[in-house]
C-alpha cells in the first residue's frame, strides 16, 4: 500500500481553498518500518535550525525514494566522516554500517549504533540450544554508554564513574579508577564474572601472605566466591561480612574465649584446616595423655568438641561426659565406686589413666598412710576386689589370708574386734575388755600379781591355755617337794583360775 509523501515527510496538506505546499508523491509502504529506525527517528525529531526535511537527504524523482548514500551525510557530519571506528583491514566502512536507516526485517535491532551487527558473535557465548550466541555483558546492548566511536582512540571506554558512583579501595596505588575496575571487570563481561577473577591474583605465591587465598578456601554451598564475605569494591578487613551473618546458629565451645571465628579459622585457608588447639593451649596439650580422637587425630577434640550439637549438654566444664565414649556397664552403672563419686574425683582430665594408688589417695589418705606399716596390705586390690569401678563390695575376709590366726575364744567374733584393718595394729589389749571398774574381778589366781599380765599365759591367736602341768611349768619349773610329793597331773585341780560351778 502506498502512502502520501507529504505525510511521510511531515509536510501538511493545504487547508481547503488553499494551494498545496508541495506536490503529492506516493512512497513505498516500507517507510512505516524505516521511519522507526534510529537514523530516521533522530533526524525527523530535530527542531529549529537543525530541522530537516526528507528532501534534504533524499532526491525524489517520480516517486523514487532511493538511498542517498553517505555522500549527503558529509554535508552536516564532516568531522565524523574524518574520524570513526575502523573495521579490520579490507572491510569497507560507511556511516550506514553503524547507523541503521532502514530495516528489511521487523526483528532487526534498532539501537543507535549497530555495534552488535558485527560484535554479537565475537562477544557472545553459545546459547542453551546450541543455535547461536547470546551476549553476556550487561553493557553490550548499550555500547555508546562507554565507547566514543568518533573520538580518539576509538576503543577507549568512558570513565566508569560516568555511570557508577563507586568508592573503590582495591587495586594498584596510583592507577586510575577505570584501570582498577578493569583489573576485575574485563571488557564486555557480566559483572558477576568479576567474582571469579579474585583468585587469578590472590592464589599466586607472590601475593602477600595476608591476602593470599588457598584454592580450597572456596567451595560449593558455602564460600562460593570472595564476594560471599567481602563487600565488592571495599575489601578492607573492616568491611568483611561477619561470619555470624551465615553461621548465626553455630554453637561454639567456650564462646567467650572463642568469640571471634578467626581465633581458630583462617579465612583464606581451606575450611578443613582450622588452627590446632595446641597453637593456643600448648601447656595443656603437653600434659594430655588421653588417646587422640579417631578421624581427627586430635587429642583435645574428642572431649572438647569445637562446635557441639545445638542443645547438647556438656557434663563437664566445656567437655562432654566421660561416658560418651566409656559407655560400657562398668562405667555407666548407677553407682561407680561410691554413690557420690564422679570420674574427676579419681581421674585428672588431661592425665590419662591414673595409677590405682594415686586414685585412692584422693579420698583415702589416712588408710594409705596406715598400710605403709603393713607390707601385706600395701595393695588396695588385695582386700578390695573389683575396684576401682563398680559398686563397692565387702572386703575379703581376713582369714582368707590369715587362716592360722583363727581366734577360738568366745567373745572374739572377728579380727576387727582387736585389729585396725589397714595397719593390722592392735586397737585393744585384753584388759580393755576383761578388766575395768564396771567389770567383776578376774576369778581365782588371776589376782596374783605375776598372773595379771595376760600374755603370761594367754596368746591371742592360740586356744585357751591347757590345764596340765606343762603349761604351768613354763614358769613354775621346780615345785616344792613338801607340797608336791607326787608330780601333779592337773594343776587346776588345786589351783583355781575360774570360779567353781
Amino acid at each position: 500500500m502506498a502512502l502520501l509523501l507529504t505525510a511521510a515527510c511531515q509536510e501538511l496538506p493545504a487547508l481547503p481553498g488553499q494551494e498545496p505546499t508541495a506536490p503529492i508523491v506516493t512512497v513505498p509502504g516500507t517507510y512505516q518500518l524505516a521511519r522507526l529506525t534510529p537514523g530516521h527517528r533522530a533526524h525527523l525529531e530535530l527542531k529549529g535550525e537543525k530541522h530537516v526535511q526528507c528532501h534534504d537527504c533524499h532526491v525524489i524523482p517520480d516517486a523514487g525514494f532511493a538511498s542517498p548514500g553517505v555522500t549527503s551525510c558529509g554535508s552536516c557530519h564532516e568531522a565524523q566522516l574524518q574520524q570513526h571506528h575502523p573495521l579490520d583491514a579490507g572491510v569497507s566502512l560507511t556511516c550506514l554500517t553503524c547507523h541503521p536507516f532502514r530495516s528489511d526485517v521487523p526483528s532487526a535491532r534498532f539501537e543507535q549504533w549497530s555495534c552488535m551487527s558485527c560484535h554479537d558473535k565475537a562477544q557472545g557465548t553459545p546459547d542453551a540450544g546450541g543455535g547461536g550466541t547470546t551476549a553476556i555483558s550487561v553493557h553490550v546492548r548499550d555500547c555508546q554508554s562507554c565507547h566514543r566511536p568518533h573520538e580518539k582512540p576509538f576503543t577507549k571506554a568512558a570513565e566508569c564513574t560516568t555511570c557508577h558512583d563507586v568508592t573503590l579501595e582495591h587495586g594498584a596505588k596510583g592507577a586510575t579508577l577505570a584501570d582498577k575496575c578493569m583489573n576485575c571487570h574485563e571488557h564486555h563481561t557480566a559483572a558477576v564474572v568479576a567474582s571469579g577473577k579474585c583468585v587469578t591474583c590472590h592464589t599466586k605465591p607472590t601475593m602477600a601472605a595476608q591476602a593470599r587465598v588457598s584454592p580450597d578456601a572456596l567451595f560449593e554451598k558455602g564460600h562460593v566466591g570472595c564476594g560471599t564475605c567481602h563487600t565488592p569494591h571495599t575489601f578492607t578487613a573492616k568491611a568483611v561480612k561477619a561470619c555470624t551473618g551465615c553461621h548465626a546458629k553455630q554453637v561454639v565451645l567456650a564462646a567467650k574465649a572463642h568469640e571471634a571465628c578467626t581465633t581458630c579459622h583462617q579465612p583464606h585457608q581451606a575450611r578443613s584446616e582450622p588452627k590446632t588447639c595446641e597453637s593456643c593451649h600448648r601447656k595443656e596439650s603437653l600434659s594430655v595423655k588421653h588417646p587422640p580422637q579417631k578421624g581427627t587425630g586430635q587429642h583435645c577434640q574428642g572431649c572438647h568438641p569445637p562446635h557441639p550439637e545445638a542443645g547438647a549438654t556438656l557434663a563437664l566444664k566445656n567437655a562432654v561426659g566421660c561416658i560418651t565414649c566409656h559407655d560400657t556397664p562398668t562405667f555407666t552403672a548407677a553407682v561407680v565406686h561410691s554413690a557420690k563419686s564422679a570420674c574427676v574425683d579419681c581421674h585428672v582430665p588431661h592425665a590419662g589413666k591414673p595409677s590405682l594408688s594415686g586414685s585412692c589417695a584422693g579420698c583415702h589418705q589416712q588408710q594409705l598412710v596406715a598400710v605403709k606399716t603393713n607390707a601385706g596390705h600395701a595393695k588396695c586390690l588385695t582386700c578390695h576386689e573389683g575396684l576401682p569401678h563398680g559398686a563397692p563390695s565387702a572386703p575379703k575376709p581376713c582369714l582368707s589370708c590369715h587362716e592360722k590366726m583363727t581366734p577360738p575364744q568366745k567373745g572374739h567374733p572377728g579380727c576387727a574386734t582387736c585389729h585396725e584393718s589397714h595397719s593390722a595394729a592392735a586397737l585393744k589389749v585384753c584388759v580393755d575388755c576383761h578388766v575395768g571398774p564396771d567389770k567383776p574381778a578376774l576369778p581365782g589366781l588371776h589376782v596374783i600379781l605375776r598372773h595379771r599380765e595376760c600374755k603370761t599365759c594367754h596368746a591371742p591367736h592360740l586356744p585357751q591355755p591347757g590345764t596340765g602341768p606343762a603349761v604351768c611349768r613354763t614358769c613354775h619349773q621346780k615345785l616344792p617337794p613338801k607340797e608336791h610329793p607326787t608330780p601333779p597331773t592337773q594343776c587346776v585341780g588345786c589351783h583355781l583360775f575360774t570360779q567353781p560351778k
